[in-house]
């Protein structure tokens, strides 16, 4: 007897349904936007920039050659900074919020010394003094109070600035430490020595 055409296509409509299930059952679930960001690690601080480590080394930067102290690190300057810092240096076994910037530029040395003593609203009388970079008659200039960097960065209370300019025969050599004051106080010895390993490159 010869089966139904309504019981074969009842048949064959039932064998389509499980083989659709035994599909279905092998394709992943696609995970949403959101799931995916989760689950992606962010990138790691040190893979998204550098620090360069060059304590002990001489290194040259923008015509004066120095030797970098111990515990210091050269680490990379911000896109706004570039062209304007040639260098920036920190200080991590003294503090986090030290830091040592080299530049070049021109005008006149009072002009620039004026421009520091604007950035401090000072709690103490400057000090000045003459030293020698490279061989150089140059002068410092050491700060202490209330510290605008500026660039949208708050004022902070109790740092302290040391601010020293070469004057090179094209333009001036601009070194300019500043931070906590304690932190500066811990670092100033080895600035010292900084500048006086100072020779033209």
């Amino acid at each position: 007897m010869r089966p139904s055409f309504a019981l074969l296509t009842c048949l064959f409509i039932t064998l389509s349904g499980c083989a659709d299930d035994s599909v279905s059952e092998t394709v992943p679930p696609v995970k949403s936007a959101a799931e995916t960001a989760v689950s992606t690690p962010p990138e790691s601080a040190a893979s998204s920039s550098t620090v360069e480590t060059v304590s002990g080394e001489r290194t040259d930067i923008d015509g004066l050659g120095f030797k970098v102290p111990a515990g210091w690190s050269k680490v990379p300057l911000s896109p706004f900074q570039t062209g304007i810092i040639s260098a920036k240096f920190a200080m991590p076994d003294v503090g986090p919020d030290v830091t040592l910037t080299l530049s070049r530029s021109g005008g006149s040395i009072d002009d620039n010394l004026d421009r520091w003593r604007g950035q401090v609203e000072a709690s103490r009388p400057e000090i000045s003094e003459t030293v020698s970079v490279a061989g150089v008659e140059s002068r410092w200039i050491d700060l202490e109070g209330r510290f605008s960097a500026g660039f949208g960065r708050p004022p902070e209370d109790g740092w302290r600035m040391i601010g020293v300019i070469v004057p090179l025969s094209d333009q001036g050599y601009f070194l300019k430490l500043t931070g906590p004051v304690d932190q500066v106080a811990g670092v100033e010895e080895a600035f010292r020595e900084f500048l006086k390993s100072a020779a033209r490159s």
